[in-house]
This record gives C-alpha cells, structure tokens and sequence, in this order.
C-alpha cells in the first residue's frame, strides 16, 4: 500500500475519532468504546487508535483521562474533545494538517 493512502487512512480515522467524541460530548468515549468502532471496518487496531489519540492530544484537540475505581478494580481511559476541538468539528477553526475531511 503506498504512503499516500496510509497517510489519508490515518487522517480518516483522526476526523471519525473527532466526530464520535463529539455526538459522546460531554461524557466522551471510552478507547474500548472506539475500538469497538472501529472494528467492523479493520481501519484500526487498538495500538493505532490510541496513536491517533495521542497525535489528537498533541493538536489539543481532545484530552484523555484515566478514570476507575480501585476498590472495584475498574479502569478505563476516556477521550473527550477540548473547546479546541468542538471549535474544529463546529466549523469555527481554520482547517488542520493531518485531519481528513
């Protein structure tokens, strides 16, 4: 496959993580919850997922949170949008590098 296309999956995959953290806003999603997404249409494993998390934190378009319970020994990583990245999805932020429209 070449570059080109691997680069606009990812891209892809950026913008539809964006747009399911927005309809789960305020709550937000967990990455159980977006892998489980993103499953039927094998654009992502989990380690990928969480690496397009992570480019998305680093734009300050979403922040990630641990949240559990240790007596009960829960745990789950939850992705929410930053004001940055309702701005974005709302259309009130100029276009990004690296997400797919």
């Amino acid at each position: 496959m070449s570059d080109l296309i691997r680069t606009a999956e990812k891209e892809i995959l950026r913008k539809e993580i964006l747009g399911l953290c927005y309809k789960a806003a305020p709550t937000g999603c967990s990455m159980d919850v977006l892998a489980a997404a993103f499953a039927h249409s094998g654009t992502g494993d989990k380690e990928e997922i969480a690496r397009q998390v992570d480019y998305l934190e680093a734009k300050h378009l979403v922040m990630v949170q641990t949240v559990g319970n240790e007596r009960l020994g829960i745990s789950r990583t939850i992705v929410k949008l930053t004001a940055e990245g309702t701005d974005y999805m709302e259309g009130n932020a100029d276009q990004l590098a690296g997400i797919g429209e």
